[in-house]
């Protein structure tokens, strides 16, 4: 009952599991009253079974604007910390027999979020901070810009807005179901100096699935959309491919060890130099470590293949939707840079320009963003300026826990002499 709630929705996992543990249950019997005008009651109601009337005192007051009837799932009055409380406005009477959940007053502060995704007040790593929203109203909800928030060429980091849009559907579904999988459109690019608003449609709510649909919203126009689906957990088959021999990340150099000397280096073309440049951002928020990277430098063409440790910086609070966000932030970084091994000769002569179509993610089991993930990935097929990027991600201990795919497209500005070289066989 009470994961059906939308306001109970959008609060930490934390809080909710606290909440559920301390809630308590009433009964009344018709014609009894549950509350009173003027009184403070016993805390923040929510009506569990059966209707109560709404009876209006002489004095109107803004304080609390109520419906003539409740009915399940409504609720009414307020939990307050300390001696003072709020008042009732109204006199609450049940209209028939009643059930009530009551969440006392001493339990007020679990009610009051400090953060989207936490509720003890201590300091957020800069990826959550990133993924924090602003609660609107119902089913929409805000993200303001940040000037620590990664953008390529004055556009939104795709990755960014894929963990936002999630974590908003996250925020409207009972936190027993986990999101499984997505599959989203990068419509538009967002514009980083200005908020994006993330409206939720709520498609099914059932005990073992949900299905919820995003979209995001800047300057009223959608520049993203997204489905995702939520399942109860369950027990059926398993099986999974095993994790290739890999390198641990620590026998790997870290991202500033590769990308810091190409900041400069005078053999790349100024486009590629800033790209770099550009790329080095995300060590803010991401820990790399690339096995066998592609090289700007090399004109010898590579099978496209890559992989790479990846993991958040700063350790996430524990909620599991969190995690899943915040994977989503990262997965979508170097994915389509799979696809350019093939054309090294072009890609490191020419400028090239990439952007994200589309991207769907299954999430199998429950992992840590925080902790390393191996994302290994392949690109089998490039053609009319698109790319198909795919991938499967393990954890260190070699379970499989998530499946990537993405299309996007990849346009290469090479002189005419070259155009034949863009078809490359593997």
């Amino acid at each position: 009952m009470l994961g059906s709630i939308p306001f109970l929705q959008r609060l930490p996992a934390e809080s909710f599991q606290q909440i559920t543990q301390v809630s308590q249950l009433q009964h009344f019997e018709k014609g009894e009253p549950i509350v009173k005008a003027g009184e403070a009651g016993e805390g923040l109601y929510i009506i569990w079974k059966g209707e109560s009337e709404v009876l209006r005192i002489l004095e109107e007051t803004k304080v609390e604007q109520l419906p003539p009837v409740l009915r399940k799932g409504d609720q009414f009055g307020h939990a307050c910390l300390g001696p003072r409380k709020q008042l009732h406005s109204h006199d609450i009477v049940a209209r028939s027999e009643v059930s009530c959940i009551i969440i006392p007053h001493c339990e007020a502060q679990l009610l009051s979020p400090t953060s989207t995704w936490r509720h003890h007040p201590e300091e957020l790593t800069l990826v959550e901070c990133l993924l924090q929203l602003e609660f609107i109203k119902d089913d929409l909800f805000r993200f303001n810009p940040m000037a620590e928030a990664p953008s390529f060429w004055n556009n939104m980091y795709g990755g960014h807005i894929v963990g936002l849009a999630l974590g908003a559907a996250c925020k409207t579904v009972d936190p027993a179901l986990v999101v499984h999988s997505l599959h989203s459109y990068f419509i538009y690019s967002g514009t980083p100096s200005l908020p994006v608003n993330y409206k939720v449609e709520r498609i099914r709510n059932g005990h073992t699935f949900a299905t919820r649909h995003v979209q995001a919203i800047q300057k009223g126009k959608i520049i993203f959309a997204l489905y995702a689906s939520f399942q109860r957990a369950e027990k059926g088959l398993e099986y999974q491919y095993p994790m290739p021999t890999m390198p641990t990340p620590n026998e790997l150099p870290t991202y500033e060890d590769l990308l810091g000397p190409l900041c400069d280096d005078k053999r790349l073309s100024k486009h590629n130099q800033q790209a770099s440049s550009s790329s080095l951002r995300m060590n803010q928020t991401l820990d790399l470590k690339y096995h066998n990277r592609r090289s700007p430098l090399s004109l010898e063409p590579q099978e496209p293949r890559q992989r790479v440790w990846m993991r958040t910086r700063g350790k996430l609070s524990d909620d599991l939707a969190l995690h899943r966000c915040a994977a989503c932030y990262a997965f979508d970084w170097s994915f389509l840079e799979t696809a350019l091994g093939p054309h090294n000769k072009l890609v490191n002569k020419y400028p090239i320009v990439g952007l994200s179509l589309d991207q769907s993610v299954w999430f199998h089991r429950p992992f840590r963003a925080d902790e390393y993930l191996l994302v290994v990935m392949e690109s089998p097929r490039a053609c009319d300026g698109r790319a198909l990027c795919v991938a499967r991600v393990y954890t260190e201990n070699g379970e499989l826990v998530a499946s990537l795919a993405q299309e996007g497209t990849l346009r290469v500005f090479v002189s005419p002499e070259d155009e034949k070289s863009l078809v490359s066989k593997l």
